[in-house]
């Protein structure tokens, strides 16, 4: 929080584009730490059979970033200036360094081990098939939100100026799922939820393919999509947690990449029936491809390690 606060506040000042794009790029380098940290961290702090709804709670203050921060800083920079957006993240980030200092619990530290040993979980079988899940199946959903403003205005005939009112819908989606995400996944266990939620996400993203010319169709699998997009964070992060125990630090942060793996992915092979002349409902057809082999990694993750409680 030390950096994303300094660079941020950096970028309030930047004196070019040339600068901006260093400073943002070091802004962005804590990103995977810090999430992962926190996923490990609320893991711990969480009561036995807890665990993924503690780590929903943690990702609540994302949902709730995309749900009212992000639309109200916007707001703020285009009345004022855009150096207030950096300036707000950076007075942000200074809060949270004070509330991580005061509230944060001093968990024990596990035993040390070398840099090295810890990647040894990538060795595992069991490991890459949690990342690729994560890569590619979370990655359909990307194609959706990656071009979710020319779907709804040129597909769904919403006007440019309800935008906003879109994408605070698609805000209140993620917070509702990644709660009720987290909540399932302490009952059902994280594997049999990864499972149902991959197969919602590919029904959903379908919809959105077939029914987007329709905007009350449109408007509601906004915030299907919206929640499925969050729900699915807290089991896999939790059946990375048992397929790496001895390395879940550097496990969580790989998680992280995997996630903006699937941002990256999501948005480049949704865009190729784009430069071929396609509707901008398209790129959810490709979507729907992406989930469903997601979910057949998720269902062979399954088969292999659903009935262990670790290892």
């Amino acid at each position: 929080m030390v950096i994303f606060t300094i660079f941020n506040a950096l970028s309030a000042v930047a004196p070019n584009y040339t600068t901006m794009l260093f400073i943002r790029f070091l802004s962005g380098l804590p990103h995977g730490a810090f999430f992962g940290t926190g996923t490990v961290v609320a893991a711990r702090m969480a009561g036995k059979g807890k665990e993924a709804f503690y780590i929903s709670l943690m990702f609540t203050g994302l949902t709730i970033a995309n749900l009212a921060m992000v639309p109200l800083v916007t707001y703020i920079g285009h009345i004022f200036h855009w150096r207030w957006y950096f300036a707000i993240v950076a007075v942000i980030g200074l809060f949270t360094l004070i509330s991580l200092k005061l509230w944060l619990p001093d968990l024990e530290k596990k035993e040390n081990s070398h840099f090295l040993e810890e990647l040894k979980f990538l060795k595992t079988k069991q490991s890459w098939l949690v990342l690729m899940i994560t890569a590619i199946g979370f990655g359909g959903l990307f194609t959706w939100f990656s071009y979710i403003t020319p779907l709804m205005t040129i597909v769904a005939g919403i006007k440019e100026s309800q935008m906003a009112y879109v994408m605070i819908l698609a805000g209140a989606g993620m917070v509702v799922g990644n709660l009720v995400g987290g909540y399932i996944s302490d009952r059902m266990s994280p594997e049999k939820t990864c499972v149902l939620l991959i197969f919602l996400m590919m029904s959903a993203l379908a919809g959105v393919f077939f029914f987007s010319d329709n905007q009350v169709a449109a408007l509601v699998l906004t915030f299907v999509c919206g929640a499925l997009s969050m729900s699915v964070s807290a089991p896999i992060n939790i059946m990375m947690m048992k397929a790496a125990p001895k390395s879940e630090m550097m496990a969580a942060a790989f998680m992280q990449a995997a996630f903006n793996i699937a941002n990256a992915m999501g948005a480049f092979l949704g865009g190729l029936p784009l430069e071929r002349g396609y509707s901008f409902n398209y790129p959810s057809l490709v979507g729907v491809g992406m989930t469903f082999i997601g979910l057949v990694i998720a269902l062979r993750y399954k088969y292999l390690y659903g009935s262990q409680t670790g290892r």
